[in-house]
């Protein structure tokens, strides 16, 4: 059985009236070589890229000719030539099928080269048709005014009590009026053991095991239990 190739355009299909001798076909690897300190050139793997396939053929003027396979779609090869060229013009993906093979894909017209030839008034051409790959752009919808927000809880301050553990990040000093200053806490885990409000200073701090540290700002303790 013949290998039959077929160009779909535009909804319709056209079978080649002569066979190309041979097809190329290329499938780029886009694997990537770069240099890694005491291993020299590493190859970094990837997704082989869209694979494109190559022939040279001739369009016959002459519908009696030899080479013309029974069933194909016969035009003249000024047809054949405006038919390739108004399907790049337009930009649009057309279907290449080789039976007998694998190849049914959509392709774009990568290149497309012809010569009239001046004893016979064939068109001799040689193409590149190229893998397509379909995309859209995608409308992403928001919704992030649709979707019902939970109040934001009010942030509670809880109580500095005696006795409660506190972090304390702020300078400690020898009264509660902020006198005589002395080391920085930093995230320090700390005990409160004194309270006098109305001071400057009014939490005086001690270690964990009841150590003495000295007096704090209020701004510089957070309860933590």
């Amino acid at each position: 059985m013949a290998i039959k190739f077929y160009l779909e355009i535009n909804g319709k299909r056209y079978m080649l009236p002569v066979n190309p001798g041979a097809i190329s076909v290329e499938v780029p690897s886009r694997n990537e070589s770069n240099e890694v300190v005491k291993l020299g050139e590493i190859t970094q793997f990837a997704t082989k890229g869209l694979r494109a396939v190559s022939f040279n053929c001739f369009f016959p003027v002459n519908r009696d000719s030899q080479f013309i396979l029974n069933g194909s779609s016969f035009l003249p090869p000024e047809d054949y030539v405006t038919l390739l060229e108004k399907a790049m013009d337009d930009q649009k993906a057309i279907r290449l099928i080789i039976t007998g093979t694998k190849i049914n894909m959509l392709v774009s017209i990568e290149s497309f080269k012809w010569d009239i030839v001046d004893s016979t008034g064939d068109v001799e051409y040689s193409i590149t048709l190229k893998e397509f790959q379909e995309y859209a752009a995608k409308y992403v919808k928001t919704v992030a005014q649709q979707v019902s927000r939970q109040p934001e809880r009010p942030t509670v301050s809880q109580e500095i009590t005696i006795g409660c553990t506190v972090i304390v990040n702020g300078r400690l000093h020898r009264d509660s009026f902020g006198s005589g200053p002395g080391l920085t806490e930093v995230n320090a885990t700390r005990k409160v053991n004194f309270i006098k409000k109305g001071r400057s200073h009014p939490y005086h701090v001690t270690l964990t095991n009841g150590g003495w540290r000295g007096w704090v700002t209020a701004g510089s303790v957070r309860r933590i239990k």
